[in-house]
């Protein structure tokens, strides 16, 4: 039991803990829902689903997001002095390419588990808004709020997006290359109607929407530091 408790008050894992429960409970509320039929096409996309959840996790523990226990334990809600609305202030070109990093597998990812997101416009929007509720949870803590982190984030997704592009053209690209000459136009045919019935299972239409935002509700509301502190 000891042990047990020693994991549970690990930061790292009781946060991961904290986005992920709200994710876990989704899906099998919704999974439940669904034939045997469908729930066999799920686990590839379940596979992806989890490593899109563990960067989610990754950009909210680096980025340091504020939680709705931090409220009191710093002088005054908003400090001012602590938030930048100018454009191109941060010091250093090093914070620039970081926040671009950091969001680039966000708008890889994205395209790449969700057909619905592969479109440059709701790729660069989810960015945005991603970046945009980080912003604003570091007004509970004592991070700054900074213009300059929602900028490069969002163009860190669009650059994501476009990596995307390029490594899917390049595969579609290699695919059609290696498909063999001597093959006969029925047997083509044949393979292309194989592949067009091939179906991708997703929980729901917003679900990549429902997991960002149950990832930053259960890190806001269940994370609460002075339990492990």
């Amino acid at each position: 039991m000891s042990r047990i408790y020693n994991i549970l008050c690990d930061a790292n894992f009781y946060s991961l803990l904290c986005l992920a429960l709200p994710c876990l409970i989704y899906q099998i509320i919704i999974i439940k829902r669904m034939d045997l039929e469908e729930r066999k096409y799920l686990v590839p996309h379940l596979i992806w689903v989890y490593i899109f959840l563990m960067y989610i996790y990754l950009a909210l523990n680096v980025a340091g997001i504020g939680t709705i226990w931090d409220i009191g334990q710093h002088s005054g809600f908003i400090r001012i002095n602590e938030i930048n609305l100018i454009p191109f202030r941060s010091d250093g070109i090093i914070t620039y390419i970081l926040n671009i990093i950091m969001f680039m597998p966000l708008g890889f990812l994205l395209p790449f588990i969700w057909e619905d997101f592969r479109n440059l416009v709701k790729v660069l929007y989810t960015g945005f808004l991603f970046s945009l509720a980080i912003e604003i949870s570091q007004l509970f803590n004592n991070r700054a709020t900074d213009i300059d982190d929602l900028i490069m984030n969002t163009l860190g997704a669009i650059l994501g997006y476009f990596v995307y592009v390029g490594v899917s053209n390049l595969l579609h690209s290699i695919n059609k290359k290696t498909v063999s000459v001597s093959k006969d136009e029925d047997t083509i045919q044949s393979e292309n109607a194989d592949h067009t019935n091939k179906k991708t299972i997703y929980l729901s239409k917003n679900e990549a929407i429902t997991y960002l935002i149950l990832a930053i509700l259960g890190e806001f509301f269940l994370y609460n530091w002075n339990l492990i502190a």
